[in-house]
């Protein structure tokens, strides 16, 4: 953990912010937030950042307040840097809890913390100025409060779980699918004894005093806060989630890169404009990088509707799809990138293989008081959603296979997903001198595929000194 605590520091005090996902945005919004006492308005000076109203907000929020009490002689920008440090260990802390509440292995606790710490995505991500570390953590939470229900039957933990579903919706709009599985886990669980549950949280409520009363208004204010903004959105412009075009006058959306780039390709794809007028309208936008990608778009998807590119089925995007989730994972997808690509993401893979065969021979569904199945299913429909729902969806729409496909966006079922594999693939061996050297082979593979390669790979153009 000293490790890692050090690298986040390198991380937020040297790289570019030019280079992390979107942190110019994020970090725009959260100087917008720490002007006003609670919620802004759309004004000139956002427009570049896209919407702050109708969006979830939190994470903006916090930060915003946080930005006030900058009294330390660093740039705004490095000091939310470090900020967001604090929630990258607490994703790692609420993860390793809710393995705790699997199995007591130590060598297994030990192994789940080396990769959850040397995943160079989320080891990058952790120390930049993004929403996506407090929805991880808040995932985490949620996920780590409604095992602990299940295995100690607290009616507190199953309110802190409701808690940090409500608190993760109004961070990331990603944060909405894992709602239903948590719950429909919980119900599939509680099955027989969910008569009992509304009396269990009174006796919660009237138990615990004024600790009881502040977490029954704090869930009442999460549900109210999710309400105003989600069914606020579909009253007023039909969809729980809006585009900027929708809120905003064109020309004052526009000013926004994502925005812009959308607004053209839309109106390419939809017919309204031709090829060449199209192509033409990207030059007003203002980001190279976002004005290169609509220009790819549009070219592509005139190549793919006229069945110049022939179409991918299911079981052709599958592998793809599963090969970029993987090289933007164990690599960085951001601004500039680092693709772990074969051959060096084939230490990985070797080890995903291993950890697949023993999770094929070992599990069984009744391990560990169904804890781990519980685990499976909360990954497996995140996952199912993501790559069919959201991403094989957007490609047979757009004919572009690789947009919005980001390693990133597994990351609120990373927890589940490596508690699962450090379990069953030390499980494989039942020796202990078998099992270190799995262990041993697992932890080398994940802290040379983080930042030694990570150092291997970049270049001057991510260097940044903050100025004060």
């Amino acid at each position: 953990m000293l490790y890692f605590g050090l690298r986040l520091l390198f991380l937020a005090t040297t790289i570019s912010p030019f280079i992390p996902p979107d942190e110019v945005t994020h970090f725009g919004i959260c100087t917008i937030f720490s002007t006003v006492p609670f919620l802004p308005k759309n004004s000139p000076e956002s427009y570049q950042y896209g919407l702050v109203t109708n969006i979830p907000w939190l994470y903006y929020w916090i930060m915003g307040k946080l930005l006030t009490v900058n009294f330390f002689g660093v740039s705004d920008l490095v000091f939310l840097r470090l900020l967001n440090i604090p929630l990258a260990f607490a994703f790692v802390f609420y993860v390793w809890r809710t393995l705790r509440l699997v199995t007591d292995h130590r060598l297994t606790q030990i192994l789940l913390v080396v990769a959850t710490t040397n995943t160079m995505m989320l080891t990058f991500l952790s120390a930049f100025v993004s929403y996506d570390n407090l929805a991880n953590l808040l995932a985490a939470m949620a996920v780590y409060y409604l095992l602990a229900f299940f295995k100690n039957r607290s009616p507190g933990a199953l309110v802190a779980s409701f808690v940090c579903q409500l608190a993760g919706c109004l961070t990331k709009i990603t944060f909405l699918p894992l709602i239903p599985v948590l719950n429909a886990v919980l119900i599939i669980h509680e099955i027989k004894k969910i008569p009992g549950l509304p009396s269990a949280l009174v006796a919660f409520y009237r138990a615990s005093g004024l600790r009881g009363t502040i977490v029954t208004l704090v869930l009442l204010l999460g549900l109210a806060l999710n309400i105003q903004l989600y069914a606020g959105n579909y009253l007023h412009y039909g969809a729980i989630t809006v585009e900027m075009t929708t809120v905003l006058p064109l020309e004052d959306a526009m000013q926004y890169r994502l925005a812009a780039r959308s607004y053209v390709f839309d109106a390419f794809k939809e017919g309204r404009v031709s090829k060449a007028q199209a192509l033409a309208m990207t030059s007003l936008i203002k980001h190279p990088g976002d004005r290169a990608d609509a220009v790819f778009m549009i070219e592509n998807y005139e190549r793919f509707k006229n069945g110049e590119i022939p179409k991918m089925g299911l079981s052709a995007y599958i592998p793809l799809w599963v090969g970029r989730m993987a090289a933007g994972t164990f690599g960085v997808f951001a601004h500039l990138q680092i693709l772990n690509r074969w051959p060096t993401i084939a230490p990985i893979a070797f080890l995903a293989a291993i950890t697949l065969i023993a999770f094929l021979t070992r599990w069984r569904p009744r391990d560990a008081e169904w804890l781990p199945t519980s685990l499976l299913v909360i990954a497996g429909f995140y996952t199912y959603f993501l790559m069919y729902q959201f991403n094989y969806h957007e490609y047979l729409s757009n004919g572009a296979p690789f947009v919005a496909l980001h390693g990133r966006y597994i990351f609120p079922v990373l927890g589940p997903i490596y508690i699962l594999s450090s379990f069953y693939l030390l499980r494989l061996f039942k020796g202990r001198g078998a099992q270190l050297a799995v262990f041993g082979l697992a932890a080398f593979i994940f802290i040379i595929s983080d930042f030694p390669l990570f150092c291997a790979r970049i270049t001057p153009d991510w260097s940044y000194w903050p100025p004060n």
